[in-house]
């Protein structure tokens, strides 16, 4: 698994290296939330029990992004990452609040709009993606031990992702990136047993974004 992020950046540097120019990469860290939704809040469901209530659980992320410019406001972005999700449940009722714990490789292929500049050359810069996301690990985590739910967990996930924020010039090519977030699944997170017994819960995340992308001069 952890060749991935050795083999999808040495294919698109493959691809762009005759465009360096137009070419960025770098690096982003991805702070916020996540929770689920989907569920059927406070439905009595199957044997006769709630569907739990989820709640926002703090989630990290962190990863690779590459940017190729097509003009001076469209470009294409190709992104990989170690991304948390999660949610907490049955919160306020012990002393440690219960929580699920996700873990994904996430591969995002989108597109990204600059506008002119409006501060200090800063330029508005809105962004849409789809996203793949391969489940890594999954655990139900109380006060006293954790459970692997790999067995009860879908091994996998499509979904949306969406941003506004700013690019920022720096030294000669360089950008940071500086935005707000959500992300969207599709598919129920839960399968097996967990699924069979009516659990339902689609991946939420949201936050703040930032990247920090270097610029090639053409040679």
């Amino acid at each position: 698994m952890k060749n991935i992020f050795v083999i999808l950046p040495m294919i698109v540097i493959t691809l762009f290296s005759k465009a360096q120019s137009n070419f960025k990469m770098g690096v982003n860290y991805n702070f916020g939330a996540s929770t689920y939704y989907g569920n059927k809040m406070g439905a009595m469901e199957m044997n006769g029990s709630e569907m739990p209530i989820y709640s926002l659980k703090l989630s990290n992320g962190m990863g690779v992004k590459f940017q190729y410019s097509i003009n001076e406001k469209w470009a294409m972005n190709v992104n990989a990452s170690y991304q948390q999700r999660g949610a907490i449940f049955d919160k306020g009722m012990y002393s440690y609040n219960p929580r699920y714990k996700f873990n994904y490789l996430d591969l995002a292929f989108g597109t990204s709009y600059q506008t002119k500049e409006i501060i200090k050359k800063s330029r508005l810069c809105f962004s849409i993606a789809g996203t793949y996301n391969l489940l890594l690990n999954s655990q139900r985590v109380n006060n006293y031990e954790s459970y692997n739910l790999m067995n009860d967990s879908q091994m996998s996930d499509f979904g949306v992702f969406a941003s506004v924020g700013l690019n920022i010039p720096r030294v000669e090519m360089d950008v940071i990136q500086i935005s707000l977030f959500a992300n969207s699944g599709f598919k129920n997170a839960f399968s097996g047993v967990l699924l069979d017994n009516g659990m339902v819960g689609k991946n939420l995340l949201f936050g703040l974004q930032l990247n920090y992308l270097l610029g090639f001069n053409k040679k």
